[in-house]
């Protein structure tokens, strides 16, 4: 999928199509027609809007946009908002379905990028939940028969569409240059997204032991890492 690039002064535009061109405007100005909020926290804002007729989601990402390390990354590889319109791009090219990359917006200071946005496509179906374990798994053994990671495997980052179809969300889909140990570990992941243990994956062999272990040695290093920030 093409990527067409302009640059207005201080503002750089990423996008699929001219006539979302004006969508960019619309959202610098904050002058959007919004349908239903989906989230707005301190990690991200993300709104369903109408665009022309067409429903479209806007996503702020304003912790990535406010960390300093994010900022300076920003200036050797673009925002976390062009990155993941590359990323949606590429999961439709590589045969996934998924949201499609439709407009980036960076706010820049000519140097490093201090605001950005991120439009996608929207997809009409529901979020993934235990009910579709059995098609979740199917596709996520999909994704690592052709080489790769799904990147956050919970349920929540797929959706169920029309006819039981399964969308990537929230996905980076990276190379798997784990192998099997990799799979094992996407999938111990996707089980702690469930309200219990699940069988659709070997359970038996090095690969999930080691996967395992890394697994517990991580969660402990979190809750460390919080109880001595706790302690300053």
């Amino acid at each position: 999928m093409n990527m067409k690039k302009k640059n207005d002064g201080n503002i750089r535009l990423y996008y699929s199509d001219d006539r979302y061109l004006s969508l960019a405007e619309d959202i610098l100005a904050g002058n959007l027609d919004i349908i239903k909020v989906l989230k707005d926290d301190n990690r991200s804002r993300v709104l369903l809007v109408n665009y022309q007729g067409e429903k479209l989601v806007v996503k702020e990402p304003k912790e990535k946009n406010r960390r300093r390390w994010q900022r300076f990354l920003s200036i050797f590889r673009g925002s976390s908002s062009y990155l993941e319109m590359k990323n949606c791009n590429k999961i439709i090219e590589d045969g996934f379905l998924g949201a499609r990359g439709i407009l980036a917006v960076e706010v820049t200071n000519k140097l490093w990028v201090e605001d950005s946005y991120f439009v996608s496509s929207y997809i009409d179906g529901r979020e993934g939940s235990i009910e579709h374990l059995e098609e979740i798994g199917r596709e996520l053994k999909k994704i690592h028969k052709r080489g790769y990671l799904h990147g956050d495997s919970q349920l929540v980052n797929f959706m169920v569409g029309e006819g039981g179809r399964i969308y990537l969300i929230d996905c980076k889909l990276s190379k798997n240059i784990y192998g099997t140990f990799g799979s094992r570990y996407e999938f111990i992941y996707l089980e702690e997204s469930c309200p219990g243990e699940i069988d659709i994956f070997p359970k038996d062999d090095i690969y999930y032991r080691g996967a395992k272990m890394l697994n517990s040695y991580l969660h402990w290093y979190g809750r460390t890492k919080k109880r001595l920030r706790g302690k300053k």
